[in-house]
């Protein structure tokens, strides 16, 4: 329970913009790999800056609607990151479109002894959020 405990901690930090705590998650050298925009961070600094660019693509963003399993070492969280598009998405073309996005997460972690995330992956639809925020064209 106490992995459960530190990944709601940080994902509450992430919503209140406290980024330097919602870090404090990961061990100084992890891996975190963000599968939809195939990224991977290998240290604390890097995970830090991967969550301070979602607040700069959206000021009001915030995780809700969190749900998690407690797999021991392991934990899996399923949520909502929700908010208004009010800035450009870091590393594409996309200024701010002004609109309101709801996107699905799914995130495994890997805690040490220590209580620290060693792994994490976060799994997200990239491509309906681009089609919610306008950036791209829905299928007819």
């Amino acid at each position: 329970m106490k992995n459960v405990k530190a990944l709601k901690k940080a994902h509450q930090a992430f919503s209140a913009r406290n980024f330097e705590v919602a870090a404090k998650l990961v061990s100084p050298k992890t891996k975190v790999i963000d599968h939809g925009r195939a990224q991977t961070m290998t240290s604390r600094q890097e995970f830090h800056g991967w969550l301070e660019a979602f607040s700069q693509m959206s000021s009001d963003i915030k995780i809700v609607d969190a749900e998690y399993i407690d797999g021991g070492d392991w934990v899996t969280a399923r949520f909502r990151a929700v908010g208004k598009q009010d800035g450009p998405m870091a590393g594409t073309p996309f200024g701010a479109s002004n609109q309101p996005f709801s996107l699905d997460v799914c995130e495994v972690w890997h805690f040490n002894d220590k209580g620290e995330a060693t792994e994490g992956h976060n799994y997200s639809d990239g491509l309906g959020l681009l089609m919610q925020l306008g950036h791209m064209p829905a299928p007819s």
